[in-house]
């Protein structure tokens, strides 16, 4: 009966937190729009990028806030590197010793709150249907077999393509992405510490057509 009862209390305080969680968000929403309504340049720019699939104004407020309107940064290379940390990249790390291979995560580099607020946007591109997202998975995915490398090659290809729009200044088109050059874009292979030789960076599978 004591068990049951701290159950029902626990339930209830968690019920109440979710509820000032979600209030929240309503109300940084709000803010937000009201930034907005009241810059119409950062509303286009911001605009802009919420017409890609999978991308909400919370998770470009934040990306553009992070990076402070992308100033600073003269290429994709440079942001990439922001967000992921040197020398640059998503990186999925495998953890294998020898015959124990160990959970797939992502590398605790860069500035995780960009990483974080792109990961419902990457599951979202991929759900629906944004096609150079969904393309990306489907081929990560293919070569690799492991979901977190083909959700984190998505990731990337939001950061990247938030960054050219921003930059550009033009409308999004889903299936012609803004043209960047490949010295724009970070390979890095890491090769194992022990056992056979293999690819333990998305980077090096991305191609983005």
């Amino acid at each position: 009966m004591h068990s049951q009862v701290s159950d029902v209390f626990i339930i209830k305080q968690l019920d109440k937190l979710i509820a000032l969680y979600e209030k929240q968000m309503v109300d940084i929403g709000k803010a937000i729009e009201k930034l907005l309504r009241d810059d119409q340049a950062l509303k286009a720019s911001v605009d802009r990028l919420c017409a890609v699939k999978g991308l909400g104004l919370l998770s470009v407020a934040t990306l553009v806030a992070e990076t402070n309107g992308f100033t600073g940064f003269d290429n994709v290379r440079q942001v990439v590197s922001f967000a992921a940390g040197p020398p640059g990249g998503y990186d999925v790390v495998e953890n294998q010793s020898g015959q124990r291979v160990g959970k797939t995560r992502i590398s605790k580099k860069g500035n995780s709150r960009i990483r974080r607020i792109l990961y419902m946007p990457a599951l979202n591109a991929v759900r629906f249907g944004e096609p150079s997202c969904a393309a990306l998975y489907e081929r990560i995915y293919e070569r690799s077999h492991i979901k977190m490398k083909a959700y984190v090659a998505v990731q990337k290809k939001l950061l990247t393509l938030c960054f050219s729009l921003w930059k550009s200044g033009t409308l999004y088109q889903p299936n012609h992405s803004p043209m960047m050059s490949k010295n724009e874009f970070p390979v890095k292979k890491v090769g194992p510490t022990s056992g056979p030789t293999q690819d333990q960076s998305a980077l090096a599978e991305l191609s983005f057509g």
